[in-house]
């Protein structure tokens, strides 16, 4: 995947490989020491489920590694059952 700023990305849909629609990407988060992104925060559209761990507020955690592309949304790999 090519390099893209993380404020050109913000308010961008997320969904999955599988064309479930998550939400809106809120946030990310990285590992201060190294730099590497570890989540993608998602608002969630109402009512998913799609089996992502939630932040205290609601916020969907997606692995960065699920991400497989960028284009007018962010498409990424559904979690596994």
């Amino acid at each position: 995947m090519e390099q893209v700023l993380a404020s050109t990305i913000s308010g961008d849909s997320v969904m999955t490989t599988t064309g479930l629609e998550l939400g809106v990407l809120e946030n990310i988060s990285f590992d201060p020491k190294t730099g590497e992104l570890q989540h993608l925060r998602v608002e969630p559209a109402a009512n998913v489920d799609a089996g992502f761990t939630r932040t205290e507020d609601g916020q969907l955690l997606i692995p960065a590694h699920a991400v497989t592309a960028k284009n007018d949304y962010l498409l990424v790999e559904p979690r596994e059952p």
